[in-house]
């Protein structure tokens, strides 16, 4: 079982995971970047972002695996774009965290 690595500030208002939140974010671990693997890289170590909207997380089970390439690096290069700080460019390349979040669900279901 590979450990969930999440980045990014704790909330005061944060609650404790439920279960079925702990088993998402694992399954996410365990897919690995979205982003190389529609790329065809297969499994690529991640971090679990979690989907923002209007500036705010959507929860748990809205995550994706990014890998710190494509999360926090900050590069904008030809290879490679970071998620931080640079997201509509990621999003033009990569689509949106909505589309890479379903990507995310469907590789999960098989």
């Amino acid at each position: 079982m590979l450990p969930v690595i999440t980045q990014g500030l704790k909330y005061q208002h944060q609650r404790a995971m439920t279960k079925a939140e702990k088993k998402w974010m694992q399954a996410v671990a365990e897919l690995g970047c979205i982003v190389c693997l529609e790329a065809g890289f297969g499994y690529v170590p991640c971090c679990v972002h979690h989907i923002l909207e209007s500036g705010r997380r959507k929860g748990h089970l809205h995550t994706i695996g990014l890998c710190p390439g494509h999360h926090a690096s900050g590069l904008n290069t030809e290879e490679v774009v970071s998620r931080h700080p640079w997201l509509r460019e990621f999003e033009r390349r990569y689509g949106t965290e909505k589309e890479l979040w379903k990507k995310t669900c469907d590789a999960l279901r098989g």
